[in-house]
């Protein structure tokens, strides 16, 4: 862990590895999640194009506007942060194909401690079967995302927790670095959730297009 991008505060330090863009993945281990779709499902994922029509009567849904001549018509980048830990592959398969080629990044930070501080092992990195995972999680929201898997280790022992939630907050600092890191713009959307949780594609693709009053 320690060839890995290291930056350090007082509660902790964060590993930043490749993102999936950046690393070969073995052969025997390339899959296209694509492959499994039912046509209704490949035909509801193939969204990418803009159809102005379409767009109109989604912002409308939404209470959003619609772009005027003055604004660009095109889709912002979308940047999704999350934690990760023991979470069902089963969910994470659901929740990745309704966000299947959305973001541009989905940025996934793994700690060696839970919320009390109690030491776990890690589920993505250091053996041969966290790689094969690893590899798996690459490979599931889409060719179009880079997803990074990067990691926490508080530098904090037991009883100097200010509040339960207190390791998820700073866990979450790594995500606008590794935002940084993959390129993010002022003009970006952050979306900070859990892996177990989605908004519906179609309110993502809204993101992406309507003239959404927080945006301005």
């Amino acid at each position: 862990m320690n060839k890995l991008k290291q930056i350090s505060f007082p509660h902790g330090s964060f590993f930043f590895g490749a993102n999936s863009h950046q690393v070969k993945i073995p052969k025997s281990q390339v899959f296209d999640p694509s492959l499994s779709w039912l046509p209704l499902q490949r035909k509801l994922l193939d969204d990418s194009d803009i159809n102005v029509e379409v767009e109109k009567k989604r912002c409308a849904s939404y209470n959003f506007g619609f772009p005027n001549a003055t604004m660009p018509l095109r889709r912002r980048r979308l940047f999704y942060g999350s934690l990760i830990s023991d979470d069902s592959a089963e969910v994470i398969k659901a929740t990745s194909m309704e966000q299947y080629n959305i973001f541009h990044t989905v940025s996934l930070i793994e700690s060696n401690k839970t919320h009390n501080l109690t030491p776990r092992d890690w589920k993505y990195f250091g053996s041969e079967d966290a790689s094969k995972k690893l590899s798996w999680l690459y490979q599931l929201f889409g060719p179009k995302t880079k997803v990074s898997m990067d990691y926490y280790i508080p530098s904090l022992e037991k009883g100097q927790e200010s509040d339960a939630m207190y390791l998820d907050f700073y866990q979450r600092e790594a995500h606008s670095y590794r935002w940084k890191l993959n390129g993010m713009r002022p003009d970006d959307i952050a979306i900070i959730g859990d892996l177990d949780e989605t908004y519906s594609r179609d309110y993502l693709r809204a993101l992406q297009v309507c003239d959404v009053p927080q945006f301005r």
